[in-house]
């Protein structure tokens, strides 16, 4: 489709030339020169469609004039070449071939479009995609260190690590899950850059975020504020569940690093979201946002980030209150046969207890991460695992999905059974958890082969569809559904590479990289720590040399 003012000049030059030969019907060179204006201004319109369609593609050679969306390669015959100016030669340090979309640097020529930085050197045969876990892991390292932008003497972090190529947007959640993984992998500094952004903008003076009362934090500092969704292009929301992935991030970091400081600031999050957000009544569990819409909404996804936190942090009634709710969103239907964890409970009164059965399909995160996080293990009537494990099946038989991207086919989960396209951030986390249930839960499978069965295939197709991505470009993408993941329920999720995916994916390795590998629960975010977590009284001993050096 040409570009709105293109085309409406085409359209409204076509109908004067039409009136004009109607006036003269007997001039044969009225229609035939109408015909070649029209001809020429077809293609001005085509360019300018194609100018404004490129403007929009950040670099990338290929844009669709039908959907506006920009690729790496030319994969339909009528995408428009767009410019690529910027050479990407002058970081490869003596690699021959580098991609003018990603700007990374490799071996060989593995796509069309890849600039030739040496003409001297040859691509040679192709290498079949490496699947050494290690060499994945380190790949992922490579890539995700790269993002991060240091000050001049390589103290601190300019900004946070980007979610997305081509996008100033930098989510506190991504980054969390960047701090985590970081530690995973023992790189503390650089985990310890990304929290020590935090904690600048959490103690600030004058925070983007919603500053609370101070009385409840365990640090007694005088100002404190939970952080906003994202920064640069700014999402000004601020939300329990990435608040809390932030302070899993910290507890995690101080279990590694032994630092009481950190774990209290963890400790500090927990406080905050519990008094500005909890709730005590008999479904438990924390409302959603402190910013934004809907505010009042207890999400379930979000209140499994909260057990978490919770349990990380040794506090047993918060851990409770989370799971209590979580337990109150499990829902069966199809007579029995099927079961899931509902999205939450309606927006309107602070902690009203209306179950909320809104969009009406199957949401993937509330049935994995559950699972993951053991978020219902301790149901009322003793069959947590059993309602986690019945979800899982059916969540893999509505939201399992199939790809193919640049010639490869690829296996995965869609955000939602009303979305499109898989979702690879979901994919990831639902390959560490079927990996977690086969491992901690083992009696809800033995009572149901054919569960087994279909749990083990999708986590070998996932899982082997996520390292064959890994070993091609070395990061996750969002997305490779042509036009982005729509998770219906709103928002898509783009074709670009993507930094809580590509995390994820990362953590997945280090949980389990193969069905021929035991599992490894320090890959697990959700889990406690291999090392305990300093406690709140323990922490408050130590200095708070963390916090005070970043907010003079």
């Amino acid at each position: 489709m040409l570009a709105g003012s293109a085309t409406e000049l085409v359209f409204i030059t076509w109908n004067i030339l039409l009136v004009a030969c109607l006036a003269t019907p007997m001039d044969a060179n009225c229609c035939n020169d109408s015909g070649k204006l029209l001809a020429q201004l077809n293609t001005k319109a085509r360019t300018v469609a194609a100018e404004s369609c490129c403007t929009r593609c950040g670099g990338m050679p290929f844009c669709s004039l039908d959907s506006g969306n920009c690729y790496g390669s030319k994969r339909k015959d009528y995408y428009e070449s767009c410019p690529v100016t910027v050479s990407c030669c002058a970081q490869c340090d003596g690699l021959p071939f580098c991609s003018p979309v990603s700007k990374h640097c490799y071996a060989s020529k593995r796509k069309d479009y890849y600039t030739n930085c040496s003409s001297g050197v040859q691509p040679g045969p192709q290498p079949a995609p490496p699947l050494d876990p290690e060499t994945l892991l380190s790949s992922v390292d490579s890539w995700m260190l790269a993002r991060m932008r240091w000050t001049p003497d390589g103290q601190q972090l300019t900004a946070l690590l980007k979610t997305y190529d081509g996008f100033d947007r930098h989510d506190a959640y991504d980054n969390a899950l960047a701090a985590i993984y970081l530690t995973m992998r023992g790189k503390l500094r650089e985990a310890k850059a990304i929290l020590d952004f935090f904690i600048r903008e959490m103690y600030a003076g004058t925070p983007q975020g919603v500053a609370l009362n101070t009385d409840s934090l365990p640090s007694n500092r005088s100002q404190f504020a939970l952080l906003i969704a994202s920064y640069g292009d700014m999402d000004t929301a601020v939300d329990v569940g990435n608040n809390a992935w932030v302070g899993i991030a910290f507890a995690r970091y101080a279990a590694a690093s032994g630092s009481g400081c950190y774990a209290l600031v963890a400790h500090d999050i927990l406080a905050a979201i519990h008094h500005g957000r909890g709730c005590d009544d008999g479904l438990g569990g924390f409302m959603q946002r402190l910013r934004g819409h809907p505010q009042n909404t207890r999400s379930t996804e979000h209140n499994i980030d909260m057990k978490s936190l919770a349990r990380m942090l040794h506090d047993e009634a918060l851990q409770a209150s989370a799971e209590s709710f979580i337990s109150s969103m499990h829902h069966e239907y199809s007579g029995g046969e099927r079961a899931k964890y509902l999205i939450g409970t309606d927006n309107g009164e602070p902690c009203n207890a209306n179950r909320n059965h809104w969009p009406g399909g199957f949401i993937t995160d509330t049935t994995f991460w559950n699972v993951l996080a053991d978020g219902d293990v301790n149901a009322p009537n003793g069959d947590g695992p059993q309602r986690m494990a019945k979800a899982m099946g059916s969540a893999l038989r509505e939201v399992d999905a199939t790809d193919v991207f640049e010639g490869q086919t690829y296996h995965g989960v869609r955000f939602t059974s009303l979305g499109s396209g898989i979702q690879w951030e979901n994919t990831a986390s639902a390959a560490l958890a079927m990996a977690h249930l086969i491992r901690t839960y083992p009696q809800t499978l033995d009572a149901d082969p054919s569960l087994r069965e279909l749990v083990q295939q999708r986590l070998d197709e996932y899982r082997n569809s996520i390292k064959t991505m890994l070993s091609k470009y070395g990061f996750m993408y969002a997305s490779v559904h042509e036009g982005g993941s729509d998770t219906g329920i709103g928002w898509t999720y783009f074709v670009k590479p993507h930094l809580a995916a590509t995390a994820w994916a990362g953590m997945m390795l280090v949980h389990q990289s193969g069905s021929d590998v035991s599992v490894s629960e320090a890959g697990n975010p959700y889990a406690v720590p291999p090392q305990p977590v300093p406690y709140k009284v323990d922490a408050l001993s130590e200095s708070q040399h963390c916090i005070d050096i970043h907010n003079r």
